[in-house]
């Protein structure tokens, strides 16, 4: 064997979703055993259906076995555990003249010992972190250790999940890395601007200007001065300059030398309107960095400076793709794109599986579109550019609608997961003409049936039933999360019971979506405890108020008033807090924040009281918990 036998790794589309899977299950399958011999079995078992292309581009099963040793033993190597501390386990280097460990029954030196250093991408670029923190519960993100995570690569995870749709996810994580301010440093800073950017899709300014206030309070300059730059922003924003200027000054003194401030200075003078002034200091800006050698010559900021040094506002007009004199014309096309996008909402084509699953014992494997699709979906990545809300770089919503057109000329996408949700995405989100309103509400929700549907179609044709299609794969994640919107939509609660079930007891076992509490509920609600008992007992170690008072209730409906004494001394132990508030006639409302939840806190036992108080109450539970908890 040779490197040459392992250049298959190509930079497309689909070696990328291929790499991207091997770390997945990797991770995984590492993160299961601390036997290196037993995992390494696994995942070279596993890796023909993870990565097809490559074991076909391998020349024969001693090299595919090599590939999958060598590519393991660095998952092995840099995967972080969770019952290590999240920090990976040692794995001694084979002695030369051992046995080599791929299997190939050769001297480690004759056999994958050459091939150390030859895989054809950098196992150092890619997270592994990310793919572990995939397989927790929100919950468990507050107790991460910190001290010892990069908070560079948490940033990066969080980034991805945005761009995934789980702004919520992104925000669980970020928040408890941030807010220990005074033990924060410039690492931090990329945490701190990704968070501060998930509040913004989020719709929450409020969180987002708390977060820089804290985050200006903070020990390390660098992160103090980056959060005094983002609050002047917002006040100049706002039209209030002297509070703007008079923060800025503060920076200034701060770190007179940050580069960043000389792109904020020049902005906000232009957008103040005292151009010359704006033009004087970025000549200023030009000479200091360079004479003290603070930015190459060759940057992009001071090709910006010195724009701004010759026409202040031209530059600021390109950056700002600002061009008054079009904009009627431009919204005139939008409007008629959205039109065209209402026309072809109201004439779909019919459903047609188009994805291909490997069903194999219990396990679906990934959605897997067939060529035409496959195509399109890619394509469509680069078409839909401005986001799921049309928006580009926070300006027209109507400016990036091309996309629209496309969909039209493309009617096979419309048999695409990934489209749909982006379409649904949109419908949902966009800020549009009142005269659209309507339309897209119902063609939101005729949207969402289809692609629930569409996956039950899916499903039926692979044969298929009764298998799981795991969340770890990116592939099944558009089709699952748009299960869970549908679910929501429904007025009709046997329907919505029965595609839960399905959901949580079935396609996505780890409910990694977060949807068992719900069902939980409805099941009781619906005469259902047994089957909400049994849901109950498949997450024995859920430490949340919801599941562990739902068994309680559950017990009790059943008329096992023991057991459910049992099982409420239990919770009451671990959340006394849940307790107490739900027995109360009228608690104050603690303080309670969004970004974060404590388990066993105020906060937690708050949220639990008004969500399941109305059920104790309505099923004349609440007096028997009432006495047993004296």
């Amino acid at each position: 064997m040779d490197e040459d036998e392992f250049q298959l790794f190509q930079s497309d589309s689909g070696t990328s979703r291929e790499i991207e899977n091997l770390m997945r299950e990797g991770a995984r399958i590492a993160c299961a055993t601390t036997d290196f011999p037993t995992a390494l079995a696994r995942f070279t078992e596993a890796f023909p259906a993870l990565a097809p292309d490559a074991r076909a581009g391998a020349r024969d099963e001693p090299a595919r076995r090599a590939l999958s040793h060598l590519l393991f033993r660095e998952l092995w190597k840099r995967v972080p555990r969770p019952d290590h501390g999240f920090r990976p386990l040692p794995l001694p280097k084979p002695e030369r003249n051992a046995p080599c460990p791929c299997g190939s029954g050769q001297k480690y030196k004759q056999c994958c010992a050459r091939l150390e250093g030859a895989l054809p991408f950098d196992t150092q670029t890619i997270s592994l972190l990310r793919f572990v923190l995939e397989d927790l519960p929100a919950s468990a993100y507050a107790t991460l250790p910190f001290t010892h995570l990069s908070p560079e690569e948490l940033a990066f995870v969080a980034e991805q999940w945005m761009g995934e749709g789980r702004t919520d996810a992104a925000t669980f994580l970020l928040v408890p890395l941030l807010m220990e301010v005074k033990k924060l440093d410039a690492r931090h800073e990329y945490a701190f601007d990704v968070l501060g950017d998930a509040y913004l899709q989020l719709g929450m300014p409020e969180q987002r200007v708390a977060l820089i206030e804290r985050q200006m309070q903070a020990g390390d300059p660098t992160l103090r001065c980056a959060a005094m730059q983002r609050r002047c922003t917002i006040y100049s924003d706002a039209g209030d300059w002297p509070a703007a200027w008079k923060l800025f000054a503060a920076a200034e003194r701060l770190q007179p030398d940050n580069p960043a401030l000389s792109h904020l200075e020049v902005i906000m003078l232009t957008s103040e309107g005292r151009v010359e002034r704006a033009r004087e200091r970025a000549r200023y800006w030009l000479a200091h960095l360079a004479t003290r050698g603070i930015v190459a010559g060759d940057d992009p900021l001071m090709d910006f400076l010195h724009n701004m040094s010759v026409d202040p506002l031209a530059t600021m007009a390109t950056i700002r793709a600002e061009d008054p004199d079009a904009c009627d014309e431009r919204d005139e096309d939008a409007v008629g794109r959205l039109e065209r996008l209402v026309d072809a909402l109201e004439d779909l084509p019919e459903r047609v599986c188009r994805y291909k699953l490997r069903p194999e014992n219990g396990d679906a494997g990934g959605l897997e579109a067939d060529r035409g699709l496959a195509a399109l979906e890619d394509e469509w990545q680069d078409v839909f550019a401005g986001g799921p809300t049309g928006e580009s770089d926070g300006g027209d919503p109507f400016e990036d609608t091309g996309w629209i057109v496309w969909l039209t000329e493309n009617p096979l996408a419309w048999q695409s997961f990934a489209v749909l949700e982006d379409v649904v995405e949109f419908l949902g989100g966009a800020p549009v003409p009142e005269a659209f309103e309507d339309a897209f509400i119902h063609h939101e929700e005729a949207l969402l049936t289809r692609a629930a549907g569409l996956l039950e179609d899916v499903v039926a044709q692979n044969r298929a039933q009764g298998c799981r299609l795991a969340w770890g794969w990116q592939e099944n994640r558009p089709a699952l999360r748009l299960l869970d919107s549908y679910i929501d939509t429904l007025e009709d609660v046997g329907e919505g019971v029965r595609l839960l079930e399905w959901l949580v007891g079935t396609l996505n076992p780890n409910d990694n979506q977060g949807r068992r509490e719900p069902l939980a509920r409805t099941l009781i609600e619906t005469g259902r405890a047994a089957d909400a008992l049994a849901l109950c007992e498949r997450y024995p170690d859920d430490a949340m108020a919801a599941m562990r008072y739902a068994r309680v209730l559950a017990l009790h409906r059943l008329g096992r008033l023991d057991e459910a004494a049992a099982a409420l001394a239990v919770a009451r132990q671990h959340l006394p807090k849940v307790l107490t508030t739900l027995l109360a006639d009228d608690p104050p409302t603690p303080e309670l924040d969004f970004d974060t939840l404590t388990p066993g806190g105020d906060d937690e036992a708050w949220y639990y009281r008004m969500d399941w108080r109305r059920l104790w109450t309505d099923l004349g539970a609440l007096d028997w918990l009432r006495k047993a908890a004296r």
